[in-house]
């Protein structure tokens, strides 16, 4: 069953001292798990013309240890600045 629920973070615009509050909405879309990010708007405002395309990701272990891990793009299992902002929101709100 799909787990639907939204996030705030704060995702820091590079080369600039200027920081973002953004919230999206984030469905669970496999129980392995991967995460459905979209609707992306400024923290506070009502949804309207999304601000970034949806994003998949997924947590990956970082080595033996389970509870080290990153955050990764589903398709390209690489990491960016985005994927692990929304990961670490996701952790947050569980």
């Amino acid at each position: 069953m799909d787990k639907i629920f939204t996030i705030a973070f704060n995702f820091p615009l590079e080369d600039s001292s200027y920081v973002l509050a953004l919230e999206a909405t984030v469905e669970q879309i496999a129980s392995d798990p991967v995460y459905r990010v979209y609707d992306f708007r400024i923290a506070g405002k009502k949804a309207g013309m999304p601000l970034l395309p949806p994003q998949e990701i997924k947590p990956v272990p970082l080595s033996a240890d389970a509870t080290k891990k990153i955050w990764v793009h589903k398709d390209s299992e690489k990491e960016s600045a985005i994927s692990g902002v929304l990961g670490r929101a996701i952790e947050a709100d569980r």
